[in-house]
């Protein structure tokens, strides 16, 4: 599997769900809790995701969506 295709299958889960942990994205996707961070970081640094925190927990987006909608 090439890097660009989990970048892919990230974004195909925030499309779908919305606003999404990394645990539901790892369980979603099939991939490795600590590759979903590394990708969700890459992503966030082109400017693809964005991150909202409470505590612990971390909630990711698609830039540009409002939270809370899928």
């Amino acid at each position: 599997m090439e890097p660009d295709d989990k970048c892919r299958m990230i974004i195909d889960v925030l499309i779908k769900y919305g606003e999404v942990n990394i645990t539901k994205i790892a369980r979603l996707t099939g991939l490795h809790y600590h590759i979903v961070a590394k990708k969700l970081q890459e992503l966030q640094a082109k400017g693809v995701v964005e991150e909202r925190r409470f505590g612990r927990l971390r909630l990711f987006r698609l830039k540009g969506r409002l939270w809370g909608e899928k």
